[in-house]
């Protein structure tokens, strides 16, 4: 896997002038700022290397590596996401909606089912409407869950009773890998990279400085 993401906690290097006060009059180095989009880099004509690079580098910075961060800081303060699933699934769901919207349009959620189905593993394809209806929007405008469940570990998706559930720790690894294949396909796709490009550039043109 080309794109590998590294969630790793990123260091930050950079540090403020000795006096405090800011170098006036000395040019400075454009920097890509993951979770700035007015820092972004200017949307390319066609999809290269450096894109995919970049759109990387924001799911990794500004999107799954915070989420990886608040389920490591939960499972060494109490040892699990018990009392953190709510905060961790909503921020989940919302990551699915924003990652799923390069490639598909964004359509308040109705392009998760179709990101789900090409990219995520194959267990959760059966589900993939359910992820819209009975869990983003449940979550996100009611906060509980109402026909379906998640428990805070690592279990896989399954149904017993009629009733979905699957475990938060398992999701997020599924979500993960789903990005990397999107990174992976985006490379040789050509409706995928229209799509991408025209997301990319939408949100970076909003973004005010």
């Amino acid at each position: 896997m080309k794109y590998k993401l590294d969630l790793s906690e990123k260091l930050d290097v950079s540090s403020p002038p000795v006096t405090g006060a800011p170098d006036v009059g000395k040019p400075r180095p454009p920097t890509c700022v993951a979770w700035q989009p007015s820092t972004w880099p200017a949307v390319p004509a066609a999809v290269d290397r450096a894109f995919v690079e970049n759109l990387k580098r924001i799911f990794e910075e500004s999107i799954l590596s915070e989420i990886n961060n608040v389920i490591s800081d939960a499972n060494k303060t109490v040892g699990s996401l018990q009392h953190r699933g709510h905060v961790v699934a909503i921020a989940l769901l919302c990551a699915l909606d924003a990652i799923s919207s390069y490639g598909y349009g964004a359509r308040c959620g109705k392009q998760i089912p179709e990101f789900v189905l090409a990219h995520f593993p194959a267990a959760y394809h059966p589900h993939a409407n359910s992820l819209l209806y009975l869990y983003r929007h449940a979550m996100v405008h009611s906060w509980n869950l109402f026909e379906v469940s998640i428990t805070p570990g690592n279990e896989g998706i399954a149904a017993s009773g009629g009733v979905i559930s699957f475990g938060l720790l398992n999701f997020f690894q599924a979500l993960v890998e789903a990005t990397e294949d999107f990174l992976e396909k985006l490379t040789f796709d050509a409706a995928l990279q229209q799509k991408t490009l025209a997301r990319y550039d939408a949100l970076k043109t909003s973004a005010k400085p």
